[in-house]
């Protein structure tokens, strides 16, 4: 059938209206006609691929991933669509996203993140894979167990050397993780250098540029002064900690992840002032008595209520909130907001080239009665 693309959605799929159904369209974009081939049937609502383009829109452009194609990879949404318009559809959904959830009106531009003539490829510094029963490493097709396998993945930073990686054949595992080794990743911010000490199983962010952006943005967000009590919770392997401890905050850190806590302890262990707890965050809090200045770095699914509960009753005066998804997002902002803390800065970036995530940055304060 053909259908008229009016919308883009929460997981970066277009979206159509017809005789009081709607569908959600891989391969699309707004403002498009397209024919499209139904994937899922819903009560509600149906899948689709867009299989031709009818009347294309002016920001279609050739994808440089040759596997993205229905019933080809799964692991990006956006290669058929110029940046430019990728970052104004992200807009758009952390817009809508705010409004849907929390009824907030906002607008915050997701800003580029500089990479070479703004390609959107080679920016992954981390990769999990898949691997199919003949050994074949790969991602998973698009909402679907079965590995689609490949030989490159465009958008993996080549110090991963991929194409050595995918030319291999894997026995006795179902996932592959790279790098799959401890490592040394290094940032400067303001001129600094800092080193942290990564192991395999810890979390570290997938953009090259990322640990930077998000420190320097984690900085002028909380404008730390020295001897303040600051605060990191989801505090992985100190990326956030370390900065605010640098800047002579004395600083607790909450990760309920055991190597990525001993990761921490190495990577702060020049600072004396800074405490370490390991386990539930919520848990955990019971233990803080005092915070001027709080960084929130959760799951995608965002803080538990509980958490925020506790991070209001330490009464900071200012809180930094880094999400990478707009839903919860909004709708912790909206807890925050019952509880007296209004977004005082946001910001938004694009550290997911060629798919629908994106990473953003809120400030919160108290409301001044």
């Amino acid at each position: 059938m053909e259908l008229d693309v009016d919308g883009i959605a929460h997981g970066g799929e277009s979206v159509a209206r017809l005789d009081g159904w709607v569908f959600f369209i891989r391969h699309a974009i707004p403002g498009e006609r397209v024919l499209v081939q139904i994937t899922e049937v819903g009560k509600s609502f149906h899948r689709a691929d867009a299989v031709e383009i009818i009347d294309a829109s002016p920001d279609r452009i050739t994808p440089a991933c040759s596997y993205f194609h229905p019933g080809g990879c799964g692991g990006c949404d956006f290669h058929h669509i110029s940046m430019e318009r990728q970052r104004q559809l992200k807009t758009q959904i952390i817009s809508e996203q705010f409004q849907r959830v929390a009824k907030i009106e906002i607008a915050v531009p997701v800003r580029e993140v500089a990479l070479p003539e703004d390609s959107g490829v080679r920016y992954r510094g981390r990769l999990t894979l898949h691997v199919d029963k003949s050994g074949r490493a790969g991602f998973l097709k698009n909402r679907s167990h079965d590995v689609f396998p490949i030989s490159d993945c465009v958008v993996a930073s080549e110090k991963l050397k991929m194409e050595k990686v995918l030319a291999k054949r894997y026995s006795g595992v179902d996932q592959l993780t790279f790098p799959d080794d401890v490592r040394t990743e290094v940032i400067s911010i303001h001129g600094t250098a800092h080193h942290y000490r990564v192991s395999r199983e810890s979390f570290w962010q997938g953009h090259i540029r990322a640990a930077e952006v998000l420190g320097e943005a984690a900085l002028n967000s909380l404008q730390p002064r020295a001897g303040e009590y600051a605060l990191d919770l989801y505090g992985g392997v100190g990326l956030f900690a370390k900065l605010l401890a640098h800047a002579r905050a004395r600083v607790s850190i909450i990760e309920s992840s055991a190597t990525a806590i001993a990761d921490a302890k190495f990577n702060l262990r020049e600072f004396s002032d800074v405490s370490f707890y390991e386990g539930d965050v919520a848990k955990e809090m019971s233990n803080i008595e005092r915070a001027d200045i709080v960084l929130l770095d959760p799951p995608r699914s965002g803080a538990e209520l509980s958490v925020l509960e506790q991070v209001v009753r330490l009464a900071p005066r200012r809180i930094c909130y880094i999400s990478c998804d707009p839903a919860s997002l909004a709708r912790d902002s909206q807890r925050l907001a019952e509880r007296g803390y209004q977004i005082a800065e946001s910001a938004a970036y694009d550290l997911f080239p060629q798919t629908a995530h994106i990473e953003c940055v809120f400030t919160f304060e108290p409301v001044i009665s």
